[in-house]
């Protein structure tokens, strides 16, 4: 009997590795079609148009918005050359296939944050909805600044390598509002529940509990924190 058990145990092992092997090849093949496709330079990577064209392809024909190719692009970017070799590539498809799943979520959050319908949620807007999602207990602007700091708009001036174009576009906008792009939004939330928010010390415990409450199981529906692929299947 624990001899039969043991083949049954071990076939399904097998049946499962063969599996597992069957789909990384898949995906291999999806890969390599992609590059093949999107890379017109033949370069062996992809540019940013490049990549806007592959996103497209990914968003049913709706073109990426530019603060959604800058982000996937930045995201994905880890040599920090500008563009996607074979493996970032695969990661930009992930991300963004995950900022996919968690686009109804995003878009309630903004339709009921972004105030003044800038495409963004600003510094009072990002107030509202921390103190929201906190149970009312309303955070200090430090705490805020923080979020937006790490997740603004401008970030990814200070994310990227220093290059002509990103300080002219600064010296250009120096008055321009900071702000959370959609993108970002759920990994905003994320931090806000998983790391230490700089608070007033009268608020840290009333916070600390909030974090626990239901709001919290809203924000997990959406995407895991801190994951960039989300257990996707490239497609």
């Amino acid at each position: 009997m624990a001899g039969a058990v043991a083949v049954a145990v071990h076939r399904q092992r097998m049946m499962e590795r063969k599996e597992a092997r069957k789909q990384m090849m898949e995906d291999q093949l999806r890969m390599n079609r992609y590059m093949v496709k999107y890379d017109k330079t033949n370069e062996g990577t992809l540019n940013k148009v490049e990549l806007r064209a592959l996103l497209k392809d990914l968003n049913d024909g709706t073109d990426a918005t530019e603060d959604e190719v800058e982000w996937i692009l930045n995201a994905a970017d880890k040599s920090h050359t500008g563009d996607l070799s074979f493996g970032e590539m695969k990661i930009a498809i992930c991300t963004f296939k995950t900022y996919q799943r968690n686009k109804p979520f995003i878009d309630s959050i903004m339709a009921k944050y972004d105030e003044h319908k800038t495409g963004k949620l600003e510094f009072g807007d990002l107030k509202k909805m921390l103190a929201d999602i906190s149970s009312g207990v309303e955070p200090s602007d430090h705490a805020v600044g923080d979020v937006l700091e790490r997740f603004g708009t401008k970030a990814r001036l200070r994310l990227v390598p220093k290059k002509a174009d990103s300080a002219q576009e600064t010296a250009q906008n120096p008055d321009e509002m900071d702000g959370v792009p959609p993108i970002q939004t759920v990994h905003a939330i994320s931090y806000w529940y998983t790391h230490p928010k700089g608070v007033d010390d009268h608020e840290e415990d009333a916070m600390a509990k909030a974090a626990s409450n239901s709001n919290n199981e809203k924000v997990q529906a959406a995407g895991k924190p801190g994951s960039v692929c989300g257990g996707c299947t490239v497609s």
